[in-house]
């Protein structure tokens, strides 16, 4: 069951019943009230797990790459794809949090500052707003998930990594063909592509270095 603002007393109600207890005011689960903004700084007792900001999208002091890093980064994460055939999500998930950080809000500073007003506790909202009251940040107390509430510019951030990445795919399979992902080594669309931007002089050789 996915709780959202509209059925978050209802999963209340219905833990209660599970255990075949009356709703009770004092229940700190009872007390939520999932994205209620008024609620944003109340505090309640129930048990959450910190974020781990390693997993999570927010303001980093330095950017990982610069922009010509990150396009090289995406162009090479799919090269690498398509040599093997096969996706790697893992790599994939880090490289884009990475690449789209570069305009997330400062999460992790937004939900200290909530914490300092909760005296460390969970909001009965289970929920972080910015200073504009921007959603930016919401915890699951069912799951104990964090989930970080994507923002106008991390969308289109997202999808200028897309484009790259496709855009490098489209590339290999025009060059390869569509039949030729998982047969082509890494290695040689290296080759490739060092052959295509440093052609040799005339009587000379090319020497590449992988």
């Amino acid at each position: 069951m996915q709780i959202t603002r509209d059925n978050y007393s209802q999963y209340a109600n219905m833990v209660q019943q599970m255990f075949g207890n009356k709703k009770n005011s004092n229940n700190p689960l009872a007390q939520c009230d999932y994205g209620n903004f008024a609620l944003r700084f109340k505090p309640v007792d129930i048990q959450f797990t910190k974020p781990n900001w390693d997993n999570i999208m927010t303001k980093r002091d330095k950017s990982a790459m610069s922009e010509e890093e990150f396009e090289a980064a995406i162009k090479e994460l799919a090269q690498k794809e398509f040599a093997t055939g096969k996706r790697d999500d893992a790599a994939y998930r880090k490289l884009c949090m990475q690449h789209g950080e570069t305009v997330s809000p400062d999460r992790k500073a937004i939900y200290e500052s909530s914490m300092r007003k909760t005296g460390g506790k969970m909001n009965a909202a289970c929920m972080f707003w910015d200073n504009n009251g921007n959603k930016t940040l919401s915890y699951n107390p069912e799951s104990r998930n964090w989930k970080a509430i994507s923002t106008e510019e991390e969308f289109a951030r997202a999808r200028v990594f897309t484009s790259i990445y496709n855009d490098e795919l489209a590339r290999l399979k025009k060059e390869y063909g569509e039949n030729a992902k998982g047969t082509v080594s890494y290695h040689q669309i290296q080759s490739d592509l060092a052959a295509g931007t440093k052609a040799p002089s005339s009587g000379s050789t090319l020497d590449i270095q992988i």
